[in-house]
């Protein structure tokens, strides 16, 4: 099979005098046959109790359940910070998780200690991580409710935690957590000993700029960074080297506006929360760029019979001239994937979750031209 593609030039680079890599060795990853994706569903509605307010992340815990990440004002009082408890059906929702205080009290609505909980990731064995921005520290919390506790110290240096972001887990699931404020990110064990990490400030290719979300590819096991100032999505390999530089700055197609939370599926392909575009960006490992999604969702049921009780916000619907909107992510802030093929969009704005589903085709290898006979060398 030929394959052609119309595609992006080479993405701009910070530095044009440093060569760099733009494809990274390819063993391993698989020649997959697109369909595209399409919207599964669209979770929660706007609800400080019994929806969502805020949310930031997704984490998928082993039972099946989704854990949503809620981080919303109260009144002018610290932020109510708390992970909502959904699965796929949009079912849920009666039993919230609270991070309780340092010494195991409950926290007073309004008043939390952990207050600037960002991103979350959720380990095979049920234990919530997540890191607070404003604290330097990781919480662990069961997704049962119980809180085992936390670690970390602040610190701008190699294995402090200065302006936790974004987080991640290995295979073997350790931690890599992105210090924003540090423009550096870090290995962790689970109980916080540090392990490695890499980053210095500033705009070369090799610097980070206020980094914000990290992904670790789960077939080279590298690790990609979304360089949120810098508008890039970089790719290191462990110890640190520069690899790859994807996409670049700008409001176009396939570019780059203050990007936020980032995954890599089991084909290698790149999922970037492009927040200051409104949108989500898709790119294969190579760097190409591939896809991008808007929002599709429609008002689901659970809203629409909230709604329903309220006759003047009926009648008010009734003369809405466009719902285009209302479909649409709005700054969204997290993206992650799982095994089965489904991506789940933070869609922060919106006070929702937006799940898609990939449909695509790993190709066998006698499905696939041999690399001499593609007409473009980046396509091999």
């Amino acid at each position: 099979m030929t394959v052609t593609a119309n595609r992006l030039p080479p993405p701009t680079r910070l530095d044009e005098a440093v060569p760099l890599p733009r494809v990274p060795h390819a063993d391993g990853y698989p020649t997959v046959f697109r369909r595209g994706h399409q919207l599964e569903i669209a979770l929660g509605q706007r609800l400080s109790r019994g929806g969502f307010k805020g949310p930031t992340d997704v984490a998928i815990g082993p039972d099946g359940w989704l854990y949503v990440m809620n981080r919303f004002p109260n009144e002018g009082l610290c932020p109510v910070v708390r992970w909502v408890r959904v699965n796929v059906k949009d079912e849920g929702y009666e039993k919230d998780v609270v991070p309780a205080m340092p010494d195991g009290k409950p926290n007073d609505l309004g008043h939390e200690w952990l207050n600037s909980l960002q991103m979350t990731v959720c380990d095979s064995k049920g234990v919530l991580y997540s890191a607070a921005e404003h604290q330097n520290v990781v919480v662990r919390c069961r997704i049962s409710g119980e809180t085992i506790g936390y670690w970390g110290e602040p610190g701008e240096g190699p294995g402090k935690l200065n302006g936790p972001t974004g987080i991640c887990l290995d295979p073997d699931e350790s931690l890599w957590i992105v210090n924003t404020r540090s423009h550096r990110v870090d290995h962790y064990t689970q109980d916080g000993r540090w392990l490695g990490g890499f980053g210095e400030f500033g705009t070369a290719p090799e610097c980070l700029n206020y980094p914000w979300g990290v992904a670790v590819d789960p077939i080279d096991r590298s690790i990609v960074v979304s360089d949120w100032r810098n508008d890039l999505l970089k790719r290191f390999s462990r110890d640190g080297h520069l690899l790859q530089i994807v996409g670049r700055p700008g409001h176009g197609e396939g570019e780059i506006n203050r990007p936020a939370g980032i995954a890599v599926d089991s084909h290698g392909d790149i999922y970037v929360a492009d927040r200051g575009n409104n949108r989500v960006l898709v790119f294969n490992h190579r760097g190409m760029f591939i896809e991008s999604f808007i929002g599709d969702a429609l008002m689901n049921e659970r809203a629409m019979n909230k709604l329903l009780g309220q006759i003047d916000m009926v009648r008010l619907r009734d003369n809405v001239e466009n719902l285009d909107r209302e479909k649409r992510l709005k700054s969204p802030t997290s993206v992650r994937v799982d095994n089965k093929g489904r991506v789940y969009i933070a869609d922060t704005g919106r006070y929702r979750v937006q799940i898609y589903r990939k449909w695509c085709r790993v190709l066998k290898p006698d499905e696939v031209d041999p690399a001499s006979m593609h007409p473009d060398p980046e396509l091999t």
